[in-house]
């Protein structure tokens, strides 16, 4: 009952880690090989980049808005997409000079000759004055969505410390629920050829004894056999030695 109950707890904190841990360990590794190899565009998770919020430029009381600490979910986006931006998206772009991303919302828009977007001008919410034209080829994405107060758990994440709780440890974790199921199964193994060694040495100690007692019965009925023999034999023996004594019991019959 108690290894049963052992084993339920395994079986709890295994998957505990699996639909925790193992998710956030993936996509945290995913975001840091995929900001490590690729400086200009956000790393994304299947075309969305999570990205954290380090000030309250955008904290401007409007519905879609956000603060500093946020969790922002920027759609990234193709030159196609680009061009069908309008006025009142939120969009992230890239200012090269700082090699920083900023998530501001679009005021107005500069069109070419083709109708197609050249350049977008943007602004904070929170800001009183405007970014300044940023050229469409800069522009990353558009803002989906946000998530208040978990920029900074997304930042911890990225640090030394947040990489060994939430990448280190998982694994760890894992890779010793992995080991002590291998060592329960080979255990469980051991005692289960144990036990057939054990059936097997007692259905042979069976067989002898079942045999022994065989032999001592026919070695029985051969001896009430020739118990029952005997007597015949001594009365057959008796009778001749009658026939031979003369009745008077002497043995010179000349004197009769």
């Amino acid at each position: 009952m108690a290894k049963s109950g052992r084993s339920w707890v395994m079986i709890v904190i295994a998957c505990v880690i699996a639909v925790i841990f193992l998710p956030i360990l993936a996509i945290n590794l995913t975001l840091i090989i995929k900001g490590n190899t690729n400086k200009d565009v956000p790393p994304s998770i299947f075309g969305v980049a999570p990205l954290a919020v380090t000030t309250g430029s955008m904290d401007g009381g409007r519905e879609d808005g956000f603060g500093e600490g946020a969790l922002i979910f920027v759609k990234i986006l193709s030159d196609e997409q680009k061009n069908e931006l309008e006025v009142g998206d939120i969009v992230t772009f890239r200012v090269a000079e700082e090699n920083i991303f900023v998530t501001h919302r679009i005021v107005s828009i500069n069109y070419g000759e083709d109708d197609g977007i050249v350049s977008v001008v943007t602004r904070g919410d929170a800001n009183n004055a405007d970014d300044g034209a940023t050229a469409v080829s800069e522009v990353i994405g558009i803002c989906t969505g946000s998530a208040a107060g978990l920029g900074g758990f997304a930042l911890f994440m990225q640090t030394p410390a947040g990489i060994t709780i939430f990448v280190g440890i998982p694994v760890i974790a894992f890779i010793a629920l992995d080991a002590v199921r291998i060592y329960i199964y080979n255990r469980k193994s051991d005692q289960s050829k144990e036990m057939r060694d054990k059936d097997e040495e007692i259905a042979r100690l069976k067989a002898i004894i079942d045999g022994q007692t065989e032999q001592s019965g026919e070695n029985s009925a051969q001896c009430a056999r020739v118990g029952e023999d005997l007597p015949e034999q001594s009365v057959q023996s008796d009778g001749v030695s009658s026939q031979k004594m003369p009745p008077d019991g002497n043995t010179n019959s000349a004197d009769d």
